[in-house]
This record gives structure tokens, sequence and C-alpha cells, in this order.
């Protein structure tokens, strides 16, 4: 890797490009663990909570009809 960064023309990734690359670029919405985990959620290493609708509307508020 540190051979990788030495060559002309490299650049660091931002945090979207290595979401991209990490599994996170499908567009599921960023939550910090604590807040996964307060609405009922399984936070993912990429920044994605898994959870039922209910741990959906608890981090977005309910859908607008």
């Amino acid at each position: 890797m540190k051979k990788l960064s030495n060559l002309k023309g490299v650049k660091t990734l931002n945090k979207k490009e290595q979401q991209n690359i990490n599994g996170g670029g499908f567009g599921c919405p960023i939550y910090s663990s604590q807040e996964c985990i307060t609405c009922g959620g399984y936070p993912l290493s990429n920044g994605c909570c898994l959870g039922t609708q209910l741990t959906h509307d608890c981090l977005t508020g309910p859908p607008i009809n």
C-alpha cells in the first residue's frame, strides 16, 4: 500500500469513495452506531443500520403520507 501511495497521480479516497469500496454505496443512510442501537437496529461497519420499519421510523421519523 505504501508503494502504491507513492505513485505519481495517486490521491487519497474521500469518505464516499471508501464507503463504496467497503460495500456502503448501495444507498443506505449513514447513522452512528449509538443512533442505530438506540432505535433497536444493528449497526454495520460501513455505517448502515439494519432494522425493522420501526427502527427506521425511529431514525428518520414516520413516513409522510
